[in-house]
């Protein structure tokens, strides 16, 4: 026969008949958890000094430790008192030299997504940009 041959392969009816099939996704019942955490007092390097954080041990804290004595300083955060013993101590709340972000907690910060407080630590302008507009924030309750 001069016609071509065409090939031909047999599916199984139970394929068509028995395919499974995506159940659709239900809608939630209820509001989506917001987003909270706790922060601990101090949370090295994010940009805001913290109680037990100082100019000597951290860079979250701005500080000047050379030239004139009288124009050195170093900031510290917590308390008024948490600075007792650094060397050239400014509270980073009283002093306008102690320009990054700055915690007078001296208690874990607890935080949550949404309640217009960017807190710091675990809450960024990353996971959270409705409370923290900038990589630095800070204003903990």
């Amino acid at each position: 026969s001069d016609s071509p041959s065409v090939q031909t392969s047999a599916v199984p009816s139970e394929t068509a008949s028995n395919s499974p099939s995506i159940a659709p996704t239900p809608s939630p019942t209820s509001a989506p958890t917001p987003l909270c955490g706790t922060n601990p007092v101090a949370t090295s390097n994010n940009g805001i000094c913290e109680a037990g954080e100082n100019c000597g041990n951290s860079g979250d804290c701005d500080g000047k430790d050379y030239g004139n004595p009288n124009s050195r300083y170093c900031c510290f955060g917590g308390s008024t008192t948490s600075g007792s013993g650094v060397i050239d101590g400014v509270f980073c709340e009283d002093d306008s030299r102690c320009s990054q972000g700055c915690s007078a907690a001296t208690t874990d910060v607890n935080w949550c997504c949404g309640d217009e407080v960017c807190a710091g630590g675990g809450e960024t302008s990353a996971n959270c940009p409705a409370d923290c507009q900038n990589p630095v924030d800070p204003t903990p309750s």
